[in-house]
């Protein structure tokens, strides 16, 4: 087994090494250990805009990433350690015990009361400390997971918490859970992540494990799946299944009117694609017309209904107005 612990904190670069490091990395078992910035990471097969808060993120240039594997979508910040088991493995899926069950021990053995829960979560009594995913591919297995030890809970539930609007698709949906940080459950409240993944590597692996890092070439590969791949919103959110948005809303413009609308989006590999707006229950094609093509999100939307003639004439603030379609 060989180990990889990256200092770098930028969720496409992680994710991107991950990529590299399965693919091309087969002549032994790898464990890769990791953490994020402030980032929003969604499984494969998911719709991101069924997913997070999107005015939420976008105000807080929160980075959204897709990953290789299927699941739910999580939130990751510098206080959730990340590991990724990449072995030899044939065709088939992985029984996740053959994970978790390692990761479980050791965790028990550092005095955490962790537990299998499900498919692939780790918890503590009921409450979630990890997920997991994994993927095959040319008889290697990557098994990834997360292990929240002290991460923002509070921005978690905010950044996670979907649109008051109805959307329809086939995507994955994640499956909510009420989470804990392992932290909480210590005895020593003042053990840093950098101290808890130091134990619960020593404590994986007593006999010792071979480091090692990327060489520069391997970084140049890995930057350039970076620009290739995962910093592109073509992959990260205009990879989302199609689907359909319906919100009725009411906003008071300033004057205080109060003006209703009913808002029916398409929306197709992350565009608006057609649609139909009601205005006090009066057709109005003047928004369908200036927002179809545009890519769905809530910095682009308030940019092309910012000015309108129908923002001026009823005397509407642009990002109430914007809060409508989201």
């Amino acid at each position: 087994m060989k180990v990889f612990d990256s200092t770098n904190t930028d969720v496409y670069f992680n994710l991107a090494m991950e990529e590299y490091l399965f693919k091309n990395n087969r002549d032994s078992a790898y464990l890769l250990l990791w953490k994020n910035d402030n980032s929003i990471v969604l499984g494969k097969h998911q719709n991101i805009f069924e997913e997070i808060n999107l005015k939420a993120v976008e105000q807080a240039g929160i980075p959204v990433a897709r990953r290789n594997t299927g699941g739910g979508t999580v939130f990751h910040d510098v206080n959730n350690l990340n590991y990724s088991f990449i072995s030899n493995q044939g065709d088939a899926f992985a029984d996740y015990d053959q994970f978790l069950g390692p990761v479980i021990a050791a965790l028990n053995k550092m005095g955490i009361p962790a537990t299998k829960r499900r498919t692939s979560d780790i918890a503590i009594g009921e409450q979630k400390i990890s997920g997991s995913a994994q993927t095959v591919k040319k008889g290697r297995v990557l098994h990834h997971g997360t292990l929240l030890y002290d991460s923002d809970l509070s921005l978690l539930k905010n950044l996670l918490k979907t649109s008051a609007g109805k959307i329809t698709s086939k995507s994955v949906k994640s499956v909510r859970s009420d989470v804990t940080n392992i932290k909480k459950h210590l005895t020593d409240q003042t053990m840093s992540l950098e101290t808890f993944k130091n134990k619960f590597l020593v404590t994986l692996f007593p006999d010792g494990v071979e480091k090692v890092s990327l060489t520069e070439q391997d970084i140049e590969a890995v930057e350039a799946l970076v620009n290739e791949k995962y910093s592109r919103w073509e992959w990260n959110y205009g990879q989302s299944p199609k689907f359909s948005f319906e919100k009725a809303a009411a906003i008071l413009n300033m004057k205080g009117r109060e003006i209703h609308l009913t808002v029916k989006l398409e929306i197709n590999k992350g565009s608006i694609a057609k649609g139909e707006v009601s205005v006090d229950g009066l057709e109005n094609t003047e928004l369908i017309e200036i927002l179809t093509g545009v890519r769905y999100g809530y910095n682009e939307i308030l940019h092309h209904l910012e000015g309108s003639e129908f923002a001026k004439d009823n005397e509407l603030m642009a990002d109430c107005l914007t809060d409508c379609f989201i």
